[in-house]
């Protein structure tokens, strides 16, 4: 198992020089991979709507440009987002911004995907549902790894457009950049898509990140793992899961063996 670092850019805030320190120590200190959130609006505010506003601002920086600071600045570590909504951003421009990066890094980028959260949609205009987002974060990951394929790509779909269009560079990793999917479980759509591409960074109560219920931590591992084992087909991917869950001892390490995780985080 590798061992990710998940660097929270708002405590760095406007200093982002300490995210590449922090970036730079982990890998000396033998971290195999560091993850940035990727956020515009953060906290992000308690209600929306028409007379909604910003109750309150923190520095967030961008982790792309953060990451490629990063990517000059050490050797070996896995650079990667937890995790980037696509939905929100032209496709052909992430499919751009992640190849140079790859480039840049010498093919140590990996792409965390998620839907992102509503504030970081209806502030700037767009509109929010869960449905609209993924039928729009799907469109968007065919488009861009149609475009890394450095060959002519024609679209024509409800969200995105493209004539004939050949982007380059292309990344350094072949055949494209690893796309892990990000979500919350017990929802099943986030693990459905992450079966269909490289793997699950996924989220579930008790985690560390979410509160706990009245089920153990193991107990949502377990399910969540065997439920994306179930609808995976020949690549199983990579399986992210939390290092320190809520109320679990020492034996949590075996079970992430046992369940066949390849990152602790």
């Amino acid at each position: 198992m590798k061992h990710g670092l998940v660097l929270p850019n708002w405590v760095a805030g406007a200093d982002v020089r300490r995210l590449i320190d922090a970036a730079v120590a982990a890998e000396v200190s033998g971290w195999d991979g560091v993850f940035l959130a990727d956020h515009l609006i953060f906290p992000p505010p308690p209600e929306l709507g028409a007379a909604s506003t910003v109750t309150e601002h923190w520095d967030m920086p961008d982790p792309w440009i953060s990451l490629a600071a990063i990517a000059v600045s050490t050797a070996t570590i896995t650079l990667g987002t937890w995790v980037t909504p696509v939905a929100r951003r032209l496709p052909w421009q992430t499919a751009r911004d992640i190849a140079t990066l790859d480039r840049l890094s010498a093919g140590r980028v990996m792409l965390g995907v998620g839907l992102g959260r509503r504030p970081d949609y209806e502030l700037f205009g767009y509109p929010w549902s869960l449905k609209w987002a993924a039928e729009r974060t799907d469109e968007a990951l065919d488009v861009i790894t149609r475009l890394w394929s450095g060959q002519s790509v024609t679209h024509s779909g409800p969200h995105f457009d493209l004539d004939k269009v050949t982007l380059l560079p292309t990344p350094y990793q072949s055949p494209r950049v690893p796309i892990v999917i990000g979500g919350l479980w017990p929802r099943r759509p986030a693990v459905r898509r992450g079966a269909q591409w490289d793997g699950i960074m996924v989220h579930f109560p008790g985690d560390g990140v979410l509160p706990a219920d009245e089920t153990p931590p193991r107990e949502h591992a377990g399910n969540m793992i065997r439920y994306y084992r179930s609808v995976t087909t020949a690549n199983n991917g990579e399986v992210f899961l939390p290092m320190r869950p809520e109320n679990e001892g020492s034996e949590w390490i075996d079970l992430c063996r046992e369940l066949e995780a390849t990152w602790l985080y």
